[in-house]
């Protein structure tokens, strides 16, 4: 359903903006920096006024898909780690969680109306396959949309710096070795008045956000509720189903959560939020929630650091065991029965009936 904004659109990237995006991105198209890197080859980025690292993918080594992509700040890393991760479960799913601002090399039929019009103000023609240069933000739990002019303004600052410290290091300036955990780093140096480049180990960063119950009442209720012998999975994921509010916003997805009795299969309560709720407090009130109406269980399964993260404070405070290294098996069974509904055409209460 439709509601009214809260707050007005962001500003959209000027005209020297743009001009500044597409310079450094031809650049780049130029320099092909796909030939040197692969997409799991992470950069990273310290750019004055970020109080945090950007990390660079590059695409393209495999000939397929072309393009850089901009991950600002350290969660931003996490996310795109858990996308990674070859064991990940429906890395279609957690791609609608990325954060990331992308430069594309695509085909004509990639590019939008607004990708056209800003094209033909600037006076630019592609013709060719993989030739068309557009842009995109993704946030969590939203559809690629087009670029606001803050967003702008660091993917050109990444892109220009992305660009030198690849031109070092494909001019054989730096030797590094991605295979042993290495990689390139830049930055600013404000005592010697120039730029750096280096090689360093990957950082590895790890989610760090936590929750930490601040109802004391509540937690000393909470203390008091049964144990019971119940062990419990969880889960949070966004669906690819767009609800978008009006043309000029980008389209958002509906984020789900899945309570599973390990034991028995069933689900508990399968949770849709909404679009606007973070995707780092749906399963943690959903799981107070449970307590409150079912008893302490044994425990609670969750698939990752990602979700266990969110949970580890509550968890011990209430007196229930949580368990992050064993995975979701009977969990990740009903997400696979839930989502062939979706994608087969049912509708949400369709597949939510399906679960019962």
């Amino acid at each position: 359903m439709s509601k009214e904004r809260s707050t007005p659109h962001p500003a959209e990237p000027s005209l020297e903006q743009w001009e500044a995006l597409y310079e450094v991105a031809g650049n780049l198209k130029k320099l092909a920096p796909w030939r040197a890197l692969t997409d799991t080859d992470i950069l990273v980025l310290r750019l004055p006024g970020q109080n945090e690292p950007v990390y660079c993918s590059v695409m393209g080594q495999g000939g397929m898909t072309y393009g850089i992509s901009v991950y600002p700040g350290k969660e931003s890393l996490v996310r795109l780690n858990r996308l990674l991760d070859q064991d990940a479960h429906s890395p279609e799913l957690l791609a609608l969680e990325q954060d990331c601002l992308a430069c594309l090399f695509g085909d004509r039929e990639d590019a939008q109306k607004a990708d056209r019009a800003v094209m033909k103000q600037l006076g630019l023609r592609f013709r060719g396959h993989n030739q068309w240069i557009f842009f995109r933000a993704m946030k969590p739990g939203q559809f690629p949309w087009f670029l606001d002019a803050q967003q702008a303004e660091l993917l050109i600052a990444a892109l220009q710096n992305l660009a030198m410290l690849c031109l070092c290091y494909m001019e054989g300036k730096l030797k590094v070795d991605f295979d042993a955990g290495e990689t390139l780093t830049r930055w600013y140096d404000p005592e010697k008045d120039m730029w750096m480049n280096a090689v360093i180990p990957m950082p590895a960063p790890k989610m760090d956000r936590t929750l930490t119950l601040q109802d004391d009442l509540l937690l000393a209720r909470l203390k008091r509720v049964k144990k019971t012998k119940i062990k419990l999975e969880i889960d949070s994921f966004y669906l690819p189903v767009p609800v978008q509010e009006d043309k000029d916003s980008p389209p958002l997805c509906a984020h789900m959560a899945f309570l599973v009795d390990k034991g028995s299969g069933y689900v508990l309560d399968p949770n849709l939020a909404g679009p606007d709720d973070p995707d780092y407090v749906v399963a943690p009130s959903m799981l107070l929630n449970y307590i409150q109406a079912h008893g302490r269980p044994a425990a609670v399964y969750v698939r990752s650091d990602w979700l266990g993260s969110l949970l580890r404070d509550t968890c011990k405070a209430v007196g229930v065991r949580l368990i992050e290294d064993e995975g979701v098996p009977v969990l990740d069974g009903v997400l696979d029965q839930f989502m062939s509904a979706v994608m087969t055409g049912f509708s949400l209460d369709d597949a939510f009936g399906g679960l019962e």
